[in-house]
């Protein structure tokens, strides 16, 4: 009597990397059962394309499917803080948001009901045991795809039920295999970086979900507290901004402040963005941290960051403090810290404030 094959529930997106997932999966000796998230409001940018694509692909790889209608939280959830965040002088991540409360949240709670005893992505990262004999999530081989950032404010708990096939793999490798097996989707481009907004022009997306009175008029400051304008609201400018001020100070100027309170612009010189010290909030530890102890880490600002070497005491009011031993450029309130010990994800945090100490 042959033994019956683990389940893993598998979030496809219709794309070359989840697809090529069921086949690495299925080697491995897993039945894969499907699920499509239909996350993006029809009155956004949905993509209606997907859904064909992945039942192609489920077709060809003879598995499973099920499709999952989660648009109504996604807009109350992700959407919702998105706007929320940008509205007080904040540059969210919503992938962030989307992984640790859909993806790795509802997708968890589903894959329960239809009997999987583990949950995969098609995202580029690995987990390894670690010495306390849990499972973390660790650095992709491939370190131009890597994605554990995304993944940091994700809960602790599901990580025993993650399998990661595509974590040793490179970009080029899996689009190999996928020329291989002959998948329809071989050579579909990658998706965009906020699957929610056309082109990644998050103005124009926050124009068209706010009413016109949100946007409201203030002033630009110079850093050193020089009057030099108006603006016409503060969801127009990030922290690090260059191009589009409207101001001429003769050489390049920075968005390098956003007062929510006061609803002022600060604008400064490219030395004004450099800080070495930030606290967060929010935090989410993957091992036990001691409390207001420093602790050797390296730590991501942003996705495109480089990990820098830094310094972290965690707090017993759930905030943390982030000393690095460089200064940063653009440390962004509402952005995600990634802590990491090596290769190896052992927290993050949402930024709250950024100084020089």
């Amino acid at each position: 009597m042959s033994q019956k094959k683990p389940v893993v529930a598998l979030g496809m997106s219709g794309g070359v990397d989840s697809s090529v997932a069921v086949h690495l999966l299925q080697q491995a000796g897993y039945e894969v059962h499907g699920v499509h998230m239909l996350m993006i409001p029809e009155k956004f940018h949905p993509n209606p394309a997907a859904v064909n694509d992945v039942r192609s692909v489920a077709e060809q790889l003879k598995i499973q499917l099920s499709v999952l209608n989660v648009r109504e939280q996604f807009e109350n959830i992700v959407i919702q803080q998105f706007v929320k965040e940008y509205s007080n002088g904040r540059t969210p991540n919503p992938c962030i948001l989307c992984n640790k409360q859909l993806k790795f949240g509802l997708f968890a709670e589903n894959a329960k009901k239809i009997n999987a005893d583990f949950i995969s992505t098609g995202h580029y990262v690995r987990t390894e045991l670690h010495e306390n004999g849990k499972k973390l999530f660790h650095k992709a081989m491939d370190s131009k795809k890597d994605q554990s950032y995304f993944l940091s404010m994700v809960s602790p708990e599901i990580l025993d039920r993650c399998i990661f096939p595509l974590g040793n793999y490179t970009k080029d490798q899996v689009r190999d295999i996928a020329r291989e097996i002959g998948l329809p989707v071989a050579e579909k481009s990658d998706s965009q970086e906020i699957c929610f907004i056309p082109d990644n022009d998050y103005k124009a997306f926050l124009q068209q979900i706010l009413p016109p009175k949100a946007f409201k008029k203030g002033k630009v400051f110079h850093a050193d507290g020089r009057l030099l304008g108006n603006h016409d609201g503060i969801q127009n400018y990030t922290i690090g901004q260059r191009k589009g001020l409207g101001i001429a100070l003769g050489k390049p100027a920075y968005v390098v402040d956003l007062d929510a309170k006061r609803n002022a612009v600060i604008l400064g010189d490219n030395e004004h963005l450099m800080h070495n010290q930030l606290t967060a909030s929010q935090n989410n530890y993957f091992v036990e941290l001691p409390l207001e102890t420093p602790v050797q880490i390296e730590a991501k600002i942003r996705y495109r960051a480089q990990a820098a070497p830094a310094q972290l005491i965690c707090h017993a009011d759930g905030t943390s403090t982030v000393t690095f031993a460089d200064a940063q450029r653009a440390i962004t309130p509402g952005q995600c810290a990634a802590y990491y010990k090596g290769d190896a994800l052992i927290g993050g945090g949402i930024i709250e404030t950024a100084e020089t100490v």
